[in-house]
């Protein structure tokens, strides 16, 4: 961190950024979500000193410079008369009272966010700000920048509330909770200066939080739940019927809603406060036919016409893992409690480059095959295991004692249903024909194995991993986790490796963090002596003076890695 401040709100302007920038993180890492965010916070001078910067921005050395916010205090002055609330009056003599101080700090927080949405397509993000709020003479508003990428990957929904339509998701609901944690925060005296203990929460309340707001959106039409929905589906889920777990679907729309065929209609609609009792009409529902709940009571049992738009629905898995769906799109995952992202279990990008390299010269589309045989295994209901192997006809032959060996058939879903009804793992070539069902694997114990993972992970590892043929597995476990073995370290430019080296090098402990956030990343990928120059720049940095209040990350010293070879480098 800079020992001086040039744009300077409080003392601990750079330490409160970093706690709420490290916040965020840890929620997108809670929901599944790849990459990382970008915050900073800018402040407009509550009245007017020449002594100190009309407007300030923090950090004032990276990708937003001053001149972005130039005339921003001016502008706020403009805009204060016509203010829209400046023509409501209230009954309520407090907040009439509060109502100009409201409005600056609201056509801040606008003008703000104008200044950096203007910017957001050049830099590939969206940009989302809370409430400014008064901190030693600067009006502070916290802005957070998620990747464009991934907001397109995780699509928002339209509600309605009184005519007024708005856009809402998992992702948008979090931004807004932790912005709020940060305005909140922001009150405190001092913010930023007590480290263990910044004043918001925690990143698993933050996402709870979130999602039983998000679950709260007025999903049909101008309804609004008044219950928390999260909450609901998620003691649903917990509820056993007669020891069995939960496979239904709950439909949501109103009881007149034309769009539902009522195979059933209760003469009393049922709470769906009372999980037991909603949990028992829940066994009489599947795929095809749900429950119809407006999100209070339950209506009966039904299904949507041919015609009717995407219904929102909430499809039971197991217990307590459900999803919560518009038509086809899952909007949030539930897996144990823990609101999720709809995330792939790999990346489809990922996974190609994944078979590719462990497949040399495999078809694209055996590989595209590959990718829909993993889609089906996430949808069963069961641990399964379908091993890829290029020695497959041969090792189908050896392993006949302890398999079922089958004349050889392409991989279908029917296929892939019907064999995973049994023990064992299905035996399939890179060209996509199966060779043996319910084989019972074989292999020596290696390092990939965990003594943490099941049976069915580990034998699959022996397997895979004790051969120098080229093999793959995937590996559903019975709480529907998916693995897939081995799935390779993402490759990575060995010029950017070299520059990150160098950097750290030439750094002292003022300039060093960059490189070495880059380098503590990537590890693995690190040669020998290139570890040796990062741990001799380690030992001189962390071993420099310091100034009061400085903060100095410590770092464990690197190794290399005996798996790492040039295969995982790029350029």
């Amino acid at each position: 961190m800079r020992d001086t401040i040039n744009l300077f709100m409080w003392g601990y302007q750079q330490h409160f950024r970093h706690s709420l920038l490290t916040r965020t993180n840890d929620v997108l890492q809670l929901l599944g979500a790849d990459g990382q965010a970008k915050g900073l916070l800018v402040g407009v001078q509550s009245e007017s000193d020449p002594g100190r910067h009309p407007v300030c921005v923090e950090p004032e050395d990276e990708e937003w410079p001053l001149a972005l916010f130039s005339g921003l205090r001016e502008e706020v002055e403009e805009k204060i008369p016509v203010h829209p609330l400046q023509r409501m009056f209230y009954g309520d003599a407090a907040t009439n009272r509060d109502k100009p101080a409201n409005i600056r700090r609201s056509t801040i927080t606008e003008a703000v966010r104008r200044r950096l949405e203007a910017a957001d397509q050049a830099s590939g993000v969206r940009t989302f700000c809370g409430l400014a709020t008064l901190v030693e003479g600067y009006y502070v508003v916290c802005a957070l920048q998620l990747q464009a990428h991934l907001l397109e990957r995780f699509p928002s929904v339209t509600c309605t509330v009184n005519g007024q339509a708005y856009d809402t998701s998992l992702l948008f609901r979090c931004a807004d909770f932790l912005l709020a944690e940060g305005q909140r925060a922001l009150l405190l005296p001092e913010p930023g200066r007590m480290i263990n203990d910044d004043g918001m929460r925690s990143a698993s309340e933050i996402v709870r939080a979130a999602a039983s707001s998000f679950m709260r959106s007025p999903f049909l039409g101008d309804w609004r739940s008044v219950g928390d929905l999260f909450g609901a589906f998620e003691r649903l889920s917990q509820v056993l019927y007669e020891g069995t777990v939960n496979l239904g679907r709950i439909v949501l729309a109103a009881s007149d809603d034309p769009n539902v065929e009522y195979l059933l209609r209760l003469r009393r609609p049922v709470p769906l406060s009372q999980p037991r009792w909603a949990r028992k009409l829940l066994q009489m529902s599947d795929r095809d036919v749900g429950l119809v709940s407006d999100g209070l009571n339950i209506f009966g049992l039904g299904q949507l016409t041919d015609v009717s738009p995407p219904a929102y629905c909430v499809d039971f898995l197991d217990r307590q893992q459900w999803d919560f769906r518009r038509g086809d799109q899952v909007l949030l995952r539930s897996r144990f409690g823990q609101a999720l992202l709809p995330q792939e279990p790999i990346g489809q990008e990922r996974f190609k480059e994944n078979m590719r390299r462990v497949f040399p010269g495999i078809r694209a589309t055996e590989v595209a095959r590959f990718a829909e045989v993993l889609a089906h295994l996430v949808e069963f209901r069961r641990g399964s295991l379908v091993v890829i192997a290029s020695d497959a006809a041969e090792e189908a032959r050896r392993l006949a004692p302890q398999a079922t060996v089958i004349e050889p058939v392409s991989l279908s879903r029917e296929l892939i249903t019907r064999a995973t009804e049994i023990d064992g793992a299905l035996l399939v070539s890179p060209d996509g024909l199966c060779h043996a069902v319910g084989v019972i694997l074989d292999g020596v114990a290696k390092e990939e194995a965990a003594s943490s993972r099941g049976s069915r992970y580990n034998s699959a590892a022996r397997y895979v991993m004790g051969s120098a043929k080229s093999r793959m597995a995937f590996v559903v476990s019975h709480d529907r986790s998916l693995d897939v073995i081995p799935l390779l370290k993402p490759r990575v430019s060995r010029r950017a490796l070299g520059e990150a080296v160098d950097a750290l090098c030439a750094s002292d402990n003022k300039s060093y963090h960059k490189a070495r956030s880059f380098l503590d990343d990537h590890r693995f990928y690190l040669a020998t002596d290139q570890c040796e120059r990062v741990n001799a720049a380690l030992d001189r940095i962390e071993s420099a003076p310091r100034e009061v209040g400085q903060i100095v990350v410590l770092t464990n010293r690197f190794e290399p890695d005996p798996a790492m070879s040039d295969e995982y480098l790029t350029d």
